[in-house]
């Protein structure tokens, strides 16, 4: 009896156990493992990281198989379907060389050393291209690894689903609240300037104390043109433009990310060489004013968010655009006209919008051979009256006086650009230039800034200092491998070095003072082209921002 009852309760367990069993055994020949290829990383460095860039492939693909449960492609595979492609890779052949080594995702980036070193990667979804961005960054090379381990864990979190454990991933490298004020804060910011005795050492002078150091953004696949920060949609924050060549984007910061909100493009004939913002509508949203020309004219146009998308505000306008601060105004807008032979015609000239066009108005003053883009405009010796500082195509500085004297000029060179209009065109543009001698360029340096930047009540100039003896030597020979930020002060003679940052690796295009409301603080944000190379003829150029924190308090003596 006793048998009979085991057998029947045998009988309807057993099944139900098969089920069970089953139920947790299925999913797992269900659900393969998704299979993860690594591309090897970029590396762009001023000194040999050939080392880490393998390494940083190894390391990546061991703590996605241990961390996420995937399957790499092994490097040698991988390696041999790269044989023979180009970088970089376009869309359309990452996904083909995504099926064809029958991976699920495939994963690149770049490894930058300025220094400390980041990390920049991309997850490109094979089945529908959607692509997700990773960043991590290590004050030094002693660290990458656990820059590598942070990556591999929140590309573990987005991309798979994967609870990374307590103290893993970016979240267990929140920043500070003191410092997660600044907008290009990262979760964890290169430190590799930081030290030196208790002394700022990206400050080689009195007068500006402060532990030093900057925050790196992401890179940006762009060739970076210019910048500005502004408010553009009316929301009490300030909003991030970056201008390319052909493009201009437009990014809202997010826990310590910059995040695309939107883009607007010129003609493919027509290649952006400034942008400027201002409200001068009125309407709480400043507008986006971009300056773009071809080899002959200028083609500049004017955008504002409407409340869905960038709108155009003026578009083909046949004036070269700037806004500019001039004292007792505020900002102006400014516009200049392309010569009958010539790339500018001589007058600058106030602009106002008006129902798609702009309305010129009177001219302004400036020294003969003053272009729109040369100058400022701004008190630096405290006598109450403004000085007009310009700096020439040979790149050397130049005071004036209200009256138009000339007071002084340096000697060193300062700025240095690879920007210009006019001249001969880019490859595939059919050039009406005949005369070798016509070929005239007029390059449009970086802005030079007018400001305080030590709290004793009178403006300093604030100007980079790209490094290139060859550039300077030859016209059409624009390369800056690195670069400066210098701040002068006027010393009755002449402006003198007050203090500089130390040496940026990579070409300076653009670059922000942003005082705090107390003035007691203040951010120099400086926009570089990575590898210092930004010449016309490249397609492909990496960009990136880099925010330097500064006290304005004035220097105890001791």
């Amino acid at each position: 009896m006793q048998t009979g009852n085991i057998r029947k309760r045998s009988f309807f367990v057993l099944p139900f156990i098969l089920v069970v069993l089953l139920s947790s055994v299925l999913p797992v020949f269900a659900q393969a493992p998704k299979k993860v290829a690594i591309l090897p990383f970029d590396v762009l460095a001023a000194k040999d990281f050939a080392y880490l860039q393998e390494g940083v492939r190894v390391m990546l693909a061991s703590r996605l198989a241990a961390g996420a449960g995937v399957t790499v492609v092994d490097r040698a595979a991988v390696d041999q379907a790269l044989a023979g492609h180009g970088k970089p890779l376009a869309p359309e052949k990452i996904s083909e060389l995504g099926k064809k080594l029958g991976a699920d995702y495939l994963v690149t980036g770049n490894l930058t050393a300025m220094g400390g070193v980041s990390l920049d990667a991309k997850v490109h979804t094979v089945a529908d291209g959607a692509v997700q961005n990773f960043f991590a960054t290590a004050a030094k090379e002693g660290e990458v690894i656990n820059a590598v381990d942070q990556l591999a864990w929140d590309v573990a979190a987005k991309v798979f689903g994967v609870t990374p454990p307590a103290g893993r991933g970016s979240q267990a490298m929140a920043v500070p609240a003191a410092q997660a004020q600044s907008p290009y804060q990262t979760a964890h910011p290169d430190r590799g300037y930081l030290g030196m005795g208790g002394q700022s050492p990206f400050i080689r002078a009195e007068g500006i104390t402060g532990p030093g150091g900057f925050a790196k953004s992401r890179n940006f696949n762009m060739n970076l043109q210019g910048m500005e920060m502004a408010d553009v949609d009316g929301d009490g924050q300030l909003e991030v433009i970056l201008a390319d060549r052909q493009e201009v984007k437009i990014l809202r910061r997010e826990g310590g990310r910059l995040i695309d909100i939107g883009m607007v493009k010129s003609g493919p004939r027509f290649k952006i060489h400034g942008v400027t913002t201002a409200d001068l509508d009125g309407n709480g949203r400043a507008e986006i004013y971009v300056s773009a020309a071809d080899h002959i004219q200028p083609n500049s146009f004017v955008v504002e968010w409407n409340g869905k998308e960038f709108a155009p505000v003026v578009q083909d306008a046949r004036w070269y655009l700037r806004v500019v601060s001039l004292p007792g105004e505020g900002l102006v807008l400014l516009g200049q006209r392309a010569g009958t032979g010539a790339p500018l015609r001589p007058g600058i000239y106030r602009l106002a919008l008006k129902e798609g066009d702009f309305l010129e108005g009177e001219s302004l003053t400036v020294p003969a051979g003053v272009n729109l883009f040369d100058f400022s405009i701004g008190d630096i010796d405290g006598d109450g009256s403004s000085e007009l500082i310009s700096i020439d195509q040979h790149d050397r500085l130049r005071v004036w006086n209200p009256g138009g004297r000339l007071l002084w000029k340096s000697d060193d060179h300062y700025g240095g650009t690879t920007r210009f209009i006019a001249g001969s065109p880019d490859i595939g543009v059919k050039s009406t230039i005949e005369n070798p001698e016509d070929d005239k360029r007029i390059y449009i340096p970086s802005r030079i800034i007018i400001a305080d930047v030590n709290n004793d009540s009178i403006n300093e100039v604030v100007i980079n200092k790209n490094l290139s003896t060859a550039s300077r030597l030859f016209e059409k020979m624009k390369n800056y491998p690195s670069g400066e930020i210098h701040a002068l002060s006027w010393n009755g003679l002449g402006l003198t070095e007050l203090w500089r940052t130390r040496k940026i690796d990579g070409y300076i295009s653009d670059y922000l003072f942003r005082p705090d409301a107390d003035r007691k603080t203040a951010e120099l944000v400086v926009g570089v082209v990575l590898g210092g190379v930004s010449m016309e003829l490249l397609d492909e150029q990496r960009s990136t921002l880099l925010t330097y924190s500064l006290s304005l308090l004035p220097t105890v003596e001791k």
